[in-house]
């Protein structure tokens, strides 16, 4: 199964949601079919890696802002805009990996 345990995946990770997404993520023959990923698992796991790059409280509002970002590209994802999908993508890496 897949997993995020620090940053550096997390940072791998979004590269591979943003060149397979929305629906072109590669079949892994060492998975059965209902653990292969899909659009949904990939953004969970983005949220997991949100969590392992902000552990803190202090960044709680960071979060929500980043997460409402995770939830604007899976929707543009699903309905089909791969374009806007992927530049909020690239907007929520940004603010993980961005110094402000």
């Amino acid at each position: 199964m897949f997993s995020i345990d620090d940053v550096d995946a997390l940072w791998d990770h979004i590269g591979y949601v943003a060149l397979y997404a929305p629906d072109e993520f590669p079949e892994e023959d060492f998975l059965a079919a209902d653990q292969q990923m899909n659009l949904e698992r990939a953004f969970e796991m983005l949220r997991q890696g949100l969590t392992i790059a902000y552990p803190e409280s202090s960044f709680f509002e960071r979060k929500l802002k980043l997460n409402d970002i995770l939830d604007q590209s899976y929707e543009a994802y699903k309905a089909g805009d791969g374009d806007l999908g992927s530049k909020l993508l690239h907007v929520f890496q940004d603010g993980i990996f961005k110094a402000e």
